[in-house]
């Protein structure tokens, strides 16, 4: 602690230079129509509170320019090019707390008219909060360059995860997608893709709260991951970390841009070490006595994760493009674990003692690729888009058992057993997706047309053995062994219209039709457990807004939430010897109907944004533990009668001075059971919580702070969970014109990530504890490389009597 409080003051010290830094605007010109750089355009620069500053320069043959040495002030920039409209970027205000400007991808429209376009430059915040979507700039975080995909989701408003790691947004599970494109990948493969993308190559998350017609029936919303894409020319990133908690990680990028070819590439490597304790007490409830079940574990992994990534675009021209993406992340994974298991009786006498060691070993590789071709028609809005998903994942895990049994005064009673379990899993993904939208000649009209096929297949094969005494040999166990196959496809089709009735007040109506298959394969099983359905989903939004910065939205959508093989897989799983589990292939799919009202106010300095809502859920399915005879339990899957779930929202964020921003989120859901689970399941009605808070100080051009607050409670039907707190603090300070940063974060410094459930079933009560090392001090540093412009500068100064030209 006292060496990361020497780093920090020494972060402190260095910034007394930040003073002294003068400005610099810089940026790439851009034709409008093809994406060519513009070479030779003059660019001129004048200070508006300054008249005497004229500064004015040609740009290079990559349509690049720089300004330098700046005096702080606001200035104004004037583009000209023969052949184009002139054009004027306004409102560039350098300062202490930003002295650099980065016009990326400034574009001009081919024109003869002499007519001017006038923009004003806005700077992006760490949070932006604006129709319908809210926007995290991570680049502007001090956290990006040492975290992960899944670690700056976690700080994003409005988003959280639940114990088993799952996305959720205001308490529902989301739809992930990078670069605008679907992440057609099942649960396992997506938590291995998010935790292995470094989020030094994370430009921005945006949060969909009110999706497109194409995601507008997804249950939770829209979250999408938008990659950097890099400056024209060639420029590469080196980026390293370390952590106290036992991690280190290396990743590597580099771009390419040139007209119309747009070529990214990154690799890098994470390492991790994690350990945890838990402990469970259950009591056993019978007609005429009760007993308690105990036990008291540790475990600890090691985790490796490789991962690259390409991505080629092509404009082929002003109404074509095409899009490449490969990604290939991998994930080795060694464990132990150690269990002790006491039985005791009501007299609160110990009876029965085992302890339980595990040692586990999983490794997946898997890869995926997508392609996209986007098509627009000259008529403005038209346009066509068809993405293409494919992936693959190949798993393997071994997980050893050996359990010996004890007298309860501790001793050896020779009983013991050992127990090896081997699973191949092997599955692949292939999804469609054809997207179109249709302005029609009123211009007040919008048709949007679509349709999706995801085709998932899944193979996956466990033999177990025991060893034999006395002949030290592992004999296969037929009964607790299997072999099967998972197929499910889905079939949509989609239809829209949006009507615009004046500016600013428009409104969605449309319908999704889905087909659902789903089977089992299952060696020595003749039923293949057929389970086909239809839904049809509508859904309908109206948004009205005002020029002074409100607006109302109030909407509706029908949801289907499907089961997915953990929750149908029929076959029995005993690697827990207290605890059998299976799925129910008969399980069908529940739908939720959504009503949701909200308004937002926005202005430069202030925005909040607030909703509630009322959701029906009919035939959820939920996971039920009972009791048996013997002191074990069953878990399995079965529909419920439904649920209904009041909810709130409320995000905002405010800016205080020219240095300070906070930005606030919160949710909460009440869920409200059936009078029949109340009864039989003793369900109980409990909210879920939800909030966060992040802020971020600029203390010069060079040096800011980041910090990240959340508070997590969610609903137990079955019981009670005690809350979460996490925390995240960050400073980041940049050297070498920039080019270099230095980022030391802390997580969660005064306390570590513990969860605690109470679950009060009809015949046995449950207290579960767990709790993982994630405190951690990282130190990160990260590098760019890119070419150096060639200046061809003329400063102007005007005097008195004339214009005085120095090179």
């Amino acid at each position: 602690m006292k060496s990361v409080c020497s780093l920090f003051l020494f972060f402190l010290s260095l910034n007394s230079y930040a003073q002294t830094v003068k400005g610099v605007v810089a940026g790439n010109l851009l034709d409008a129509d093809n994406s060519k750089s513009i070479a030779g355009a003059t660019i001129s620069l004048k200070n508006i509170g300054d008249t005497t500053a004229f500064f004015s320069l040609v740009t290079d043959e990559e349509g690049g320019f720089q300004f330098d040495q700046l005096l702080h002030g606001y200035y104004s920039m004037q583009i000209k090019m023969l052949g184009y409209s002139p054009l004027r970027i306004d409102s560039i205000n350098i300062r202490e707390e930003r002295t650099d400007f980065n016009l990326a991808d400034t574009k001009m429209n081919r024109s003869a008219s002499d007519m001017e376009s006038v923009i004003i430059y806005a700077e992006k915040p760490l949070i932006e909060n604006k129709d319908g979507k809210i926007t995290f700039n991570t680049s502007e975080s001090a956290l990006s360059n040492s975290s992960n995909a899944t670690e700056l989701l976690k700080q994003t408003p409005l988003v959280t995860t639940d114990n088993d790691g799952k996305l959720l947004m205001k308490g529902k599970e989301v739809k992930i997608l990078i670069d605008d494109k679907p992440v057609e990948m099942d649960a396992r493969q997506l938590q291995d893709l998010l935790e292995s993308m470094p989020g030094s190559m994370i430009e921005k998350i945006e949060v969909l709260t009110t999706p497109p017609p194409q995601y507008a029936n997804e249950r939770g919303g829209v979250i999408n991951i938008v990659t950097k894409k890099g400056k024209v020319g060639k420029s590469g990133r080196l980026n390293i970390n370390y952590g106290t908690r036992g991690e280190a990680g290396a990743s590597a990028s580099f771009s390419y841009r040139k007209n119309k070819i747009s070529f990214n590439t990154s690799a890098g490597y994470s390492y991790n070490f994690y350990k945890g304790e838990s402990y469970s007490i259950r009591e056993n409830v019978y007609a005429d006595s009760s007993n308690f079940f105990r036990t008291d574990g540790n475990n600890s992994s090691i985790n490796n994760r490789p991962n690259g990534r390409a991505s080629l675009d092509y404009e082929l021209n002003k109404m074509n493009n095409f899009n490449i993406t490969a990604t290939l992340n991998s994930s080795d994974n060694e464990g132990e674990s150690g269990t002790e298991y006491r039985n005791i009786n009501q007299y609160d006498v110990l009876y029965r003692v085992s302890n339980r060691k595990v040692g586990s070993g999983f490794n997946a590789v898997n890869p995926s690729g997508s392609a996209s071709y986007t098509h627009k028609w000259k008529n403005p809005g038209e346009v066509l888009r068809v993405i293409g998903n494919i992936a693959f994942s190949s798993n393997r895990n071994t997980r050893d058992f050996y359990q010996r049994f004890l007298q309860p005064d501790g001793t050896f009673n020779g009983d013991d057993s050992a127990q090896r379990q081997q699973t191949r899993s092997n599955n692949h993904t292939l999804a469609l997706r054809i997207n179109y939208d249709k302005p029609l000649k009123d211009k007040k009209t919008i048709l949007n047309f679509g349709s999706t096929v995801n085709r998932y297949k899944l193979h996956n094969e466990l033999t177990t053995s025991f060893l034999k005494k006395p002949d030290s040999i592992m004999v296969v166990n037929d009964l607790l062994s299997n072999n099967f196959e998972f197929y499910q496809t889905v079939y949509t089709i989609r239809a829209a219209i949006r009507y615009q009735f004046f500016t600013n007040f428009f409104t969605n109506v449309g319908v999704q039709q889905e087909y659902a298959v789903t089977s089992f394969d299952i060696l020595g099983d003749s039923n293949h457990y057929p389970n086909n359905y239809y839904s049809t989903l509508p859904f309908a939004n109206i948004t009205r807004k005002w020029e002074n910065g409100y607006s109302l939205t109030a909407s509706y959508k029908r949801s289907v939430q499907r089961p997915g093989m953990n929750n149908l897989n029929p076959s029995v799983d005993y690697s827990d010897p207290y605890n059998t589990r299976f799925g129910n292939p008969y399980l069908q799919p529940y739908y939720a109907d959504n009503f949701d009202f909200g308004g937002g106010y926005w202005k430069k300095k202030f925005n909040i944004n607030a909703s509630v809502g009322y959701n029906s859920l009919q035939h959820i399915y939920s996971a039920l533990r009972t009791l048996t005879t013997d002191g074990k339990t069953i878990t399995s899957w079965y529909n419920l009668s439904g649920r209904k779930e009041y909810e709130a929202s409320m995000f905002g964020g405010v800016n205080i001075g020219k240095k300070l921003k906070l930005n606030a989120s919160g949710s909460y859901t009440y869920n409200v059971y059936s009078d029949h689970d109340q009864k039989v399941n003793r369900y109980r009605n409990a909210g879920s919580l939800n909030s966060s808070m992040n802020g971020n100080y600029q203390w010069s051009s060079i040096m800011n702070f980041t910090g990240n607050f959340t508070f997590n409670r969610f609903a137990n039907p079955q019981g009670t969970v005690r809350n979460r707190l996490s925390m995240s603090v960050g400073v980041q300070r940049k050297f070498f014109d920039k080019n270099l940063s230095v980022s030391l974060n802390m997580v969660d410094p005064f306390s570590q990530q513990q969860n605690t459930n109470f679950i009060y079933a009809p015949n046995y009560n449950l207290e579960t504890y767990s709790m993982s090392n994630s405190r951690n001090f990282r130190v990160a540093a990260a590098y760019t490389f890119k070419k150096k412009m060639k200046k061809r500068v003329l400063v102007k100064k005007k005097v008195a009597g004339g214009v005085q030209n120095k090179e």
